[in-house]
């Protein structure tokens, strides 16, 4: 028996928010942006940013942002094959940066909003 698609989206969604907002060198949200840079993807995923919607991506570009540790870190934390994982962080993603983004713009001093 699966899972239902709403509860699916939503532990990824969590998993994938606790994973952008990592500090650590190379982690989180600005080594996902410093990956999207090096792989000259960054235009694209800049977009994801500020869509209300942002577009679903490929398999091959969630793999050049998330390096392959994490990605099986997250499919064994969730109980799912690496291909599935990847499958899954194709719509949701995107969409979880952008949720990122928008947290951090609202940390930001009120003159810098301004």
């Amino acid at each position: 028996m699966s899972l239902p698609t709403v509860r699916i989206g939503t532990e990824l969604a969590v998993l994938l928010a606790d994973y952008l907002g990592d500090q650590e060198k190379n982690q989180g949200y600005d080594g996902l942006m410093r990956r999207a840079a090096d792989h000259r993807i960054n235009d694209r995923v800049s977009r994801w940013r500020t869509a209300s919607d942002p577009e679903a991506t490929t398999v091959a570009v969630v793999r050049k942002l998330l390096p392959v540790a994490d990605r099986t870190h997250m499919a064994k934390a969730l109980g799912w094959s690496l291909g599935d994982l990847e499958n899954q962080l194709t719509s949701i993603l995107p969409k979880a940066v952008r949720d990122h983004a928008r947290t951090l713009s609202c940390r930001l001093p009120r003159w810098h909003r301004l």
